[in-house]
């Protein structure tokens, strides 16, 4: 344990006091000291632990999967759990560092990463929702969804009070909290939105966002009186002011990864940047993670200036469509290896970057300012993901697109040839398209991937240098 504890960023006086609870929470989802060793094997193989920087998220991570799975030990706590519900985050994390008696549980992600992808187990997540109702095959359910109910059938998060979503994803958020709602028992809430815009509101949706503000804010009333507790808007602006700083440093490390050759750390930590803006942060954690992501932006340039990097210098650089994969570290450690650098995610990006708020942001609004998330790639109409997607290849140079889809979802899925057709009609770069589901690592097959990496590299006028066999 004190190894694992030791990669995952923890110092000397951590590991004293909290190897037990880290084990007691791996313990109750199935990880025995059996697994610790494949664990650390799959921790060193996929990510770059000699850069501490790593290290501390990692741990991040790891503490947030098991304050998690420990909630049940806490007597007298509300407990909410949103799914796909952007912007509960911001509001989940006030609520917290204001009042000690509520917990707010976004927990998908974590639980991906270290069930998932430290230890590999992530299969009986989705086994575990699979006997409930969803199924595999032609039917092909998200695993995201199926993550949210193996988890609660797993008794790997604990029971909550309250189970929020939105609609602003697609309608299987909803769908799964009715799910939720029919198995367990858990009421559920749902966050109004609306999925009407045209194109011609582009690249500022003003008016989905203010309708957005307003929901938010009736959740948080809804809930304030539902656990007994008030959040102002003092308390959020002031949490916003402390993640300005800790976006700025994440932006910092995404800034050396899109324009760096070669790219100086693996593709596979996109996925652990992607998962700390849905971990519901706590206390001091955002100021942690900002001295965290600094360290690791520091550590980064020295690699840029001294020339080391993930891939060899002048691979092709790439944008993936949707984040990279968020249970499976082989995806991008196989293209890593291949000599695919994968720079960014359209997921990263943003029609709202860089405007100055005037006539789009109401300054006055803390809750307008979390439904600026509603200009993100992941949340635009499929022609305003395309200006995003040719604008991110253009600015960033970018050799070719990874257009890998997440099967499992109508909302993303049907963007897949639209995406290809306009990339290559607009920018003549190649494109390579194919299936998967972005949450269950059954959807690897290392042979059909390695074959679709070679085409790739064969269409940008590479050579393919893949590894012969699987990965563990």
């Amino acid at each position: 344990m004190r190894e694992l504890l030791e990669l995952c960023g923890y110092e000397p006086h951590e590991i004293d006091t909290e190897s037990a609870r880290v084990g007691k929470a791996l313990g109750m989802v199935g990880i025995t000291d059996e697994d610790l060793p494949r664990g650390k094997a799959r921790i060193s193989t996929y990510f770059d632990v000699e850069l501490s920087g790593v290290r501390k998220i990692l741990g991040a991570l790891l503490k947030d999967f098991t304050d998690v799975v420990l909630l049940r030990e806490r007597e007298g706590v509300k407990v909410a759990f949103s799914f796909m519900a952007p912007g509960c985050q911001v509001l989940g994390s006030t609520m917290m560092a204001n009042h000690d008696n509520v917990a707010w549980v976004n927990a998908n992600y974590t639980i991906l990463i270290v069930v998932s992808s430290m230890f590999d187990k992530g299969a009986g997540l989705m086994e575990a929702a699979e006997k409930l109702w969803l199924r595999t095959g032609g039917v092909a359910h998200c695993g995201n969804v199926k993550c949210a109910l193996g988890s609660l059938a797993l008794n790997m998060v604990p029971k909550p009070d309250l189970a929020v979503t939105s609609g602003f994803l697609c309608d299987t958020g909803a769908k799964t909290i009715g799910l939720i709602q029919d198995w367990f028992g858990i009421p559920g809430y749902y966050v109004d939105c609306w999925q009407d815009r045209e194109l011609r509101e582009f690249p500022y949706a003003k008016r989905t966002t203010s309708f957005f503000a307003k929901s938010l804010r009736t959740l948080a009333e809804d809930v304030g009186k539902q656990f007994g507790i008030e959040i102002t808007d003092e308390m959020l602006w002031r949490n916003l002011s402390a993640r300005k700083k800790y976006s700025q440093a994440k932006e910092r490390v995404h800034e050396l990864m899109r324009h760096s050759d070669p790219i100086p750390m693996s593709s596979t930590h996109l996925h652990l940047l992607f998962a700390l803006d849905e971990i519901v942060l706590k206390g001091d954690e955002t100021a942690s993670l900002t001295v965290a992501l600094d360290t690791l932006a520091d550590e980064l340039l020295e690699r840029v200036n001294q020339g080391i990097g993930a891939t060899p210098k002048g691979a092709p650089r790439v944008l993936g469509v949707l984040p990279t994969h968020h249970s499976d570290p082989r995806w991008e450690h196989v293209a890593n290896e291949a000599g695919i650098a994968i720079a960014a995610s359209d997921f990263e990006f943003s029609s709202s970057q860089g405007h100055d708020g005037a006539g789009v942001l109401d300054p006055n609004d803390p809750y307008d300012l979390i439904g600026q998330h509603l200009h993100s790639a992941a949340q635009q109409t499929l022609g305003g993901r395309l200006a995003i997607v040719l604008d991110a290849c253009r600015r960033l140079h970018l050799d070719g697109v990874l257009n890998h889809y997440h099967v499992g979802c109508r909302y993303v899925a049907g963007d897949a040839l639209p995406i290809k057709n306009v990339v290559t009609k607009e920018l003549g770069i190649p494109v390579l398209t194919f299936e998967w589901d972005n949450f269950d690592p059954r959807s690897y097959n290392h042979e059909q991937y390695r074959a679709n990496l070679e085409t790739f590299l064969g269409m940008m006028g590479k050579e393919a240098n893949l590894p012969v066999g699987p990965l563990a």
